[in-house]
């Protein structure tokens, strides 16, 4: 009864809206800082958390940026502020991958504490950026609740460039 509703909404989950014009600036930005992880903040309006507005650059402050990112902690705080502010919201991050893979990669995994925070991840090399892929981290508990363990896996999002 309940299961064509909880599809639909599983899909709309899945879709993310973003201006093909800050889509690029992203990828343009990421391309610039090759062979380095460049990273940054997906801001949304309370009302719409699936419509990327705009988004915070951050500079990388992890020990070896070619292997890793590590999102500036004040850049973080100032922007949880701000949002506050603004009624808007953090919804996700973004970052390169300069190996050329817009897959997530463990260390991702790993890192992806809050359910449901977005993942923009571009992909790069020496040419630019390659590709780019949005995911949805979901931690799901496991059958034995008493691990107090979760499973943590990427869902793919379908990326809808839209003008705002």
């Amino acid at each position: 009864m309940g299961g064509q509703g909880s599809e639909q909404n599983r899909q709309n989950q899945n879709r993310v809206y973003f201006s093909a014009r800050l889509h690029g600036e992203i990828r343009d930005l990421c391309a610039l800082h090759w062979p380095e992880e460049t990273c940054g903040l997906l801001i949304a309006s309370n009302a719409v958390p699936d419509r990327i507005q705009r988004v915070v650059v951050a500079r990388n402050v992890a020990d070896e940026p070619q292997k890793t990112f590590e999102i500036d902690p004040q850049t973080l705080i100032d922007t949880h502020r701000t949002v506050r502010e603004t009624g808007e919201e953090i919804v996700g991050c973004f970052h390169s991958h300069p190996n050329g893979n817009a897959l997530p990669s463990n260390t991702d995994r790993d890192r992806a504490d809050e359910h449901a925070f977005l993942w923009l991840i571009v992909a790069t090399n020496h040419t630019g950026a390659l590709a780019s892929g949005m995911y949805r981290i979901m931690h799901q508990k496991m059958i034995d609740a008493d691990s107090g363990e979760n499973i943590r896996y990427f869902q793919r999002c379908k990326l809808i460039e839209q003008d705002i």
